[in-house]
């Protein structure tokens, strides 16, 4: 497969890469990085007493600034446009007809869509390479960087292609929007996350603190200020599992497995019919789930230690029952994410249900609760096994509360979804969302009483809401065992209601006997 050859590649160079365009995009990007050299090297403003290493340095900072900008940014709204511009010009239907594979059509999209902006990149890379020569820049270094920032933009217009891939009519600016956001939230620093995750960034915008390293030692620089010494940490300085290793080969591992998700999603589903979107299978979504926390596991701090200093900000000691709690309140959104992926609406069921196959009725009726108790059951399990062999002996911890939070947990989400799978059954403009609406409003309902009453650590509120759960130890499981497990009951038969209704919204949608010998019936012969 040539993606030179590629007929949707082709196509879209012929569309963007005219002359015209190309000169004028090259005049202004030769002009910007003049006059930002001309700024640095002649001018007379703040750079001037700086030696031209540093004049070189501050070039390809600002170089690599605004090429990061251009194909993250440039390159993430022209991913956008390439599938949903297709639709409402009514011309995918035709893309889906050609003969190309859905992963050459999935790659024409990615490497189509921004070629102007490929262009331009290329356009600022001389200033770069000046300012890299100027600078005495390691080659290595600066080389890496590069390859960090194309792979990391592509990974970021993959996921825009994958947003173009299930927007719907006059929804592309908040598409947008949300996409600068993600970009904004995912390059800045996160303290809090910091704390806990020994991992750095995976914005491709790290590609440009990476060309300001001098080497690729991993030990902290020596400041001083004030006449005191500090060692702040290595921005580039990650743990695995308590080993250190570098960011930059990290980030490279990371983008490429990254990718190995977000392309296949995008191939399954560009030659589908818009309404029998499905972005993974179950079993994808599973492994997904897993890989994402293999993540978090990977490089969460199991020991924090007692630091202090202004250039550290980390966190007293916890138990590792707060460990366990930490993960599970993030396992909220990353499960939520999975169990939306596995929901299926009317149009799939009825698909189903009308294929012939009696064997998937028992599953149908109990959907999506044996893939979420299977992925609760994998990555609880994993969480409990990895803190039982980081833990610190001397600190609070107890196999059986970190059971019945895990149980209880399961059952939690198996409730909710259940009943977003009933909602999403239903026959109505947006059924999905009015569940999620519904859903909302009791849980804000429920935060709202319980806090006005106090009773976010009663053993009680855990029948309403899991807030009790995050703070459970084994004092407050001893003595109050009984309540606790009457809460997880509670879960489990509202559970079943749903499991219930839903049985009831499949009976509508099951063919009816006739319908079935009508559609067996020969067509030769009368009724």
């Amino acid at each position: 497969m040539n993606l030179f050859s590629n007929p949707e590649i082709l196509r879209n160079a012929r569309i963007q890469l005219r002359p015209r365009k190309l000169l004028i995009a090259g005049v202004i990007c030769a002009t910007i990085s003049i006059v930002v050299g001309y700024v640095f090297f002649k001018g007379n403003v703040s750079v001037n007493g700086l030696p031209v290493s540093d004049r070189g340095d501050l070039l390809l900072h600002t170089i690599l600034w605004i090429q990061a900008a251009v194909l993250v940014i440039g390159g993430g709204i022209a991913c956008i446009h390439a599938i949903q511009r297709e639709k409402d010009q009514n011309t995918f239907d035709f893309q889906r007809l050609t003969r190309l594979s859905p992963l050459e059509l999935t790659l024409g999209k990615l490497f189509g869509a921004p070629l102007m902006v490929f262009f331009v990149f290329l356009c600022f890379l001389p200033a770069a390479i000046f300012g890299a020569a100027a600078g005495d820049a390691s080659a290595s270094i600066v080389l890496v960087a590069y390859v960090l920032l194309i792979l990391g933009a592509i990974v970021y217009n993959s996921f825009a292609l994958v947003m173009s891939l299930f927007l719907r009519r006059g929804t592309v600016t908040w598409a947008i929007l949300f996409f600068l956001v993600f970009v904004g939230y995912s390059s800045s620093s996160n303290v809090f996350l910091a704390a806990y995750v020994a991992l750095g960034s995976i914005s491709p915008f790290v590609a440009i603190d990476l060309v300001k390293q001098n080497s690729w030692s991993l030990a902290s620089e020596t400041i001083s200020i004030g006449g005191r010494t500090f060692h702040p940490p290595n921005p580039f300085h990650d743990v695995f599992f308590g080993a250190p290793v570098h960011h930059a080969l990290v980030l490279f591992i990371l983008y490429v497995t990254i990718l190995a998700w977000l392309i296949p999603a995008v191939a399954r589903n560009i030659k589908r019919d818009p309404t029998n979107y499905e972005l993974y299978t179950p079993g994808q979504a599973l492994g997904f789930l897993c890989y994402l926390n293999f993540i978090l596991f990977a490089f969460f701090v199991w020991r924090t230690p007692q630091m202090s200093g202004p250039f550290v900000a980390r966190p007293q000691s916890f138990t590792p029952l707060d460990i366990q709690s930490l993960l599970l309140s993030t396992n909220i959104l990353l499960f939520f994410i999975f169990g939306f992926v596995l929901l299926r609406n009317r149009n799939q069921i009825r698909r189903y249900l009308h294929g012939g196959d009696p064997a998937p009725t028992a599953r149908l009726e109990t959907w999506p609760a044996p893939y979420l108790f299977l992925g609760a059951l994998i990555v609880g399990v994993a969480m409990i096994l990895i803190i039982q062999w980081q833990r610190d002996p001397s600190l609070e911890w107890s196999l059986a509360v970190a059971g019945f939070r895990l149980v209880y947990f399961a059952f939690w989400l198996i409730c909710d979804f259940l009943f977003l799978q009933w909602m999403n059954l239903r026959r109505s403009a947006h059924p999905l969302l009015m569940g999620v609406l519904f859903l909302g409003v009791y849980y804000a309902c429920a935060i709202i009483v319980v806090g006005a009453l106090h009773l976010g650590s009663n053993p009680f509120t855990a029948i309403f809401l899991p807030t009790p759960l995050f703070g459970l130890n084994t004092a407050a499981w001893s003595a109050h065992q009984a309540v606790l497990i009457g809460a997880l009951i509670a879960q489990i038969a509202a559970g079943i209601v749903f499991m219930l209704f839903q049985r009831r919204a499949l009976a509508e949608l099951r063919p009816r006997p006739s319908s079935i010998s009508a559609s067996a019936q020969p067509s030769g012969v009368a009724s």
